[in-house]
């Protein structure tokens, strides 16, 4: 199932007007995009020399968290230079009533992931650790992180009953054995959790939503987008929570790639303290554990599949590192919503 987006046809005259008059060419035609989980507005424009751009906003039966992000990704990409090697080409914006697009570089023919391979996995954490120490000095660019929805989630599987009748619900059969590990082990999940946000590990602008769909591979470099959620957090944040995404879609583990990261921010003279690469892995699968079992948002039908994709490897990846036996192993991702 699809999210529902606008399509080319709801566009007003007057931004495509402004779309050529910004690239110099009129409008050959224009295709709907779908990619991401969000019912945001995506298009392909085809212009009449032969090029082609994307264009990203909030338009027509967009949802309020579109229009609350787009002035954040905007001012990403027109003041942020620490991302100019590893983001697509700005054109610029246009916006009408009703309407505000981004126009991009047209990431068309360049590699999409999964599949994953190590070389791959592995060219991805080393660009974003370049990234990374570039970061320092547009830190003050963007809001800083926010403690809440990301290091209080075991708090509230803790706390709250529905949230942990939700997660403990996607174990089934299994749902003693999944009861007894999490009571088992609830005290050390929240007080590693509780470290996410911590001062005193290397902090600066990151992106904080990586995934495969915000990424694309060319000449043999990352390119990263959507940069809406791009914040000031802990470095650790970007990969943490990007690791269970790559090994839920057949690649390489944690354990393979977070020395490669460590390696190359070293290399800058950044080095991280022993927390923080546990308390992201346990605040990555409590932030997915309190998500991946609740009912579908009709506006975004994938995202719970996605979530569920991630979950597996994150609470085995939290487990490895704190030393704790492991959960009932199951394929989240093979399950369907249980309400």
């Amino acid at each position: 199932m699809r999210e529902p987006k606008p399509k080319w046809r709801d566009v007003p005259v007057e931004l495509r007007k402004q779309v050529e008059e910004i690239m110099g060419s009129s409008i050959r035609t224009a295709t709907q995009v779908f990619g991401g989980y969000g019912p945001s507005a995506t298009f392909r424009i085809f212009l009449e020399d032969g090029r082609t751009l994307f264009a990203k906003g909030a338009g027509l039966g967009s949802v309020p968290e579109n229009w609350r992000v787009l002035p954040t990704e905007e001012t990403v990409y027109r003041e942020v230079a620490a991302i100019s090697s590893i983001c697509p080409r700005y054109f610029g914006s246009v916006k009408v009533e009703g309407w505000h697009l981004l126009l991009l570089e047209d990431l068309k023919n360049t590699k999409k992931v999964p599949p994953w391979t190590e070389e791959l996995a592995l060219q991805a954490i080393r660009d974003i650790a370049s990234f990374h120490a570039r970061g320092h000095s547009d830190n003050g660019k963007v809001k800083s992180m926010e403690k809440s929805g990301f290091a209080d989630n075991w708090l509230n599987i803790k706390n709250r009953s529905d949230e942990r009748n939700a997660f403990l619900g996607l174990f089934r059969e299994r749902r003693d054995e999944a009861e007894a590990w999490l009571d088992a082990n609830m005290n050390s999940l929240v007080q590693f959790e509780a470290g996410l946000l911590r001062p005193d590990q290397p902090w600066g602008f990151i992106h904080s939503d990586i995934r495969s769909d915000n990424l694309r591979f060319r000449g043999g470099t990352t390119v990263l987008f959507d940069w809406a959620l791009a914040c000031s957090g802990p470095f650790m944040f970007d990969v943490g929570f990007f690791f269970p995404s790559i090994e839920g879609e057949g690649g390489p583990r944690a354990e393979r790639l977070l020395p490669e990261y460590k390696r190359v921010m070293a290399s800058h003279g950044i080095e991280f303290p022993a927390f923080s690469e546990r308390s992201v892995a346990v605040a990555a699968a409590g932030y997915f554990a309190t998500r991946a079992g609740k009912p579908p948002i009709p506006q975004l039908p994938r995202l719970r599949s996605i979530q569920r994709l991630q979950l597996g490897p994150a609470l085995r990846w939290t487990s490895n590192l704190l030393g704790l036996p492991q959960p009932p192993l199951i394929n989240f991702n093979e399950m369907v919503s249980l309400r």
